[in-house]
């Protein structure tokens, strides 16, 4: 299986949402880290505003978990930055899981996301993210080897985003359904 949460499929997106059966599986291109700039005023109104920090977010999320999969570092506080509440929770745990048996991931996931609700319209606070993410090209080794051949793929990935009382924009929870869901 290409996942480099694969423990944390079973473990934690369980945690996250209770119709998830799988493990996550997407991200693409990298997001910029929050900015502790003022940015110069634009005409965005404030729910496209939101829907690109939070798109931000959830891209960002899914990349640090492929940096931190590389050595299993549970404790990275990359992962803080883009992701909290139950959303950090079953990332911390499946790299735990993956440090205590010497399983490091490989490779990243890819995402498409797609904001599919904002919350409440006229100044958003909450963001739903949609996605089809493919971890076939996420892979986990154990002593340099590949773990499990069965290769990974598409998988429908929900995710909510918050914003949070810095101003910032954070996945709180994300159910990974199984390959071939999207």
């Amino acid at each position: 299986m290409g996942l480099a949460v694969v423990g944390l499929a079973a473990l934690t997106l369980a945690a996250c949402s209770s119709n998830s059966s799988s493990t996550p599986g997407g991200t693409t291109g990298a997001a910029t880290p929050p900015s502790t700039t003022s940015a110069p005023p634009s005409s965005a109104s404030p729910a496209d505003t939101a829907r690109q920090q939070a798109t931000a977010a959830y891209t960002g999320m899914w990349r640090q978990m492929a940096k931190a999969g590389e050595t299993a570092d549970w404790q990275s506080p990359e992962l803080a930055k883009y992701a909290t509440g139950d959303a950090l929770g079953v990332i911390n745990r499946s790299l735990y899981t993956d440090h205590l048996n010497g399983v490091v991931t490989k490779g990243e996931p890819k995402t498409n996301p797609q904001v599919s609700k904002v919350d409440p319209p006229d100044n958003p606070t909450t963001v739903m993210i949609s996605d089809c993410g493919d971890d076939s090209g996420w892979l986990k080794y154990k002593n340099g080897q590949l773990l499990n051949d069965t290769p990974g793929g598409r998988r429908s990935i929900t995710a909510e985003v918050k914003k949070q009382q810095d101003g910032t924009w954070r996945v709180t929870r994300f159910a990974v359904e199984a390959v071939g869901t999207c």
